[in-house]
């Protein structure tokens, strides 16, 4: 952690402004793992997916750190990282259902939910282009619930049989429900709450 802190301290300190693309970089490559999981896993290549996302649940805390570090936060990368992590969730999920690995009601809350956050900020944006619309609390601690299942998932298939894992699955699967039930109801309130004000 120290190491990584002092290498993104030296680098800000040779040039603030040229490193406006190293958060944008890991939130990229978190957006390009969505396809390759869902390849890797239509493949049979379980392993691969299990890698790909730990590494992108990485990436989830790495762009944001890199961002604070070097003083490059911005709208853009403010509004590029939850489209990365709902692209990158969308592909896992789908990829989930083609092979039965959570429960379809599920999902389908998940997909439904991420595309009407979307669609609801897009239209946002269109009607008040100034407005910065941050992630809540709730939605980041939603998405770390997403990450946590599907590397659960993809892990279980490969640790010894255990009778306890039922039961974390049962703990995860309805952890993220509730994360998302109450992630889209504080999405609901901002999205109302700025219509009344604007």
């Amino acid at each position: 952690m120290q190491l990584l802190k002092f290498l993104i301290f030296s680098v800000r300190l040779k040039s603030l402004d040229k490193f406006f693309w190293v958060p944008q970089l890991f939130t990229g490559l978190r957006l390009l793992a969505g396809p390759l999981v869902l390849w890797s896993l239509l493949s049979d290549h379980a392993i691969m997916a299990f890698w790909l996302v730990c590494a992108a649940g990485l990436t989830d805390w790495l762009d944001g750190y890199s961002a604070r570090c070097l003083h490059v936060e911005s709208n853009f990368g403010r509004l590029f990282d939850p489209i990365a992590d709902k692209v990158f969730i969308a592909f896992v999920f789908i990829a989930f259902i083609i092979l039965q690995k959570v429960p379809l009601w599920l999902s389908g809350i998940i997909l439904l939910r991420d595309l009407a956050i979307m669609s609801g900020g897009l239209l946002l944006r269109k009607r008040f282009p100034t407005i910065d619309l941050k992630p809540t609390l709730i939605s980041k601690q939603n998405t770390f619930m997403q990450m946590m299942l599907a590397g659960w998932l993809l892990l279980v298939p490969l640790l010894p049989s255990d009778l306890f894992y039922p039961l974390f699955n049962k703990v995860l699967i309805y952890g993220t429900l509730l994360t998302t039930v109450l992630s889209s109801i504080s999405y609901v309130r901002i999205f109302i709450q700025t219509y009344r004000t604007s």
